[in-house]
């Protein structure tokens, strides 16, 4: 590196930018920013796109993260990574996905979420998330998608903040 202001450069991934190209990212970032937490206070609305129990942070919800990737015109891919392929039986299992979030062919953001196939009530007891196995196998694959598409979205927007 130089310290002249026109060749002074960052190496990151193999490319070289410009403090002038920092300068304008870093300006679109805070802009983005701005638009966003504007966007949630204005269009979120508590118990349907977020939740909050008791003093803990507020927890998005999956209408709110499609309320969030909607400007962003990002759409979830879906890849599953751990667990049985059918959901036979009653012994308790857990379902892994991944959700990449795409803005046509653009990679944005990834996450990783899991669910199980039982429930556990306040009480501690745990029951089946559903009675039939084969809806007990969609739900909880349901379950872990959404787990997925909610971190997948607080990576890719880094709404978390808000």
């Amino acid at each position: 590196m130089t310290t002249d202001n026109k060749a002074l450069a960052v190496r990151g991934e193999n490319v070289l930018v410009s403090v002038k190209d920092l300068e304008e990212h870093f300006a679109i970032a805070v802009r983005q920013r701005e638009l966003l937490e504007q966007y949630i206070k204005d269009r979120l609305k508590p118990e349907r796109h977020f939740y909050q129990i008791g003093d803990s942070k507020p927890s998005l919800t999956k209408d709110g993260a499609e309320l969030i990737c909607l400007p962003h015109g990002y759409k979830p891919v879906y890849e599953f990574l751990f667990g049985p392929h059918d959901g036979e039986g009653d012994a308790p299992y857990q379902l892994t996905m991944k959700c990449r979030l795409m803005k046509g062919d653009l990679f944005a953001g990834e996450g990783i979420g899991s669910a199980s196939s039982y429930i556990t009530k306040k009480t501690g007891e745990r029951v089946p998330r559903q009675t039939d196995p084969g809806l007990r196998y969609n739900a909880t694959l349901k379950m872990a998608q959404k787990s997925a598409y909610i971190s997948a979205t607080l990576n890719a927007t880094a709404a978390s903040e808000f």
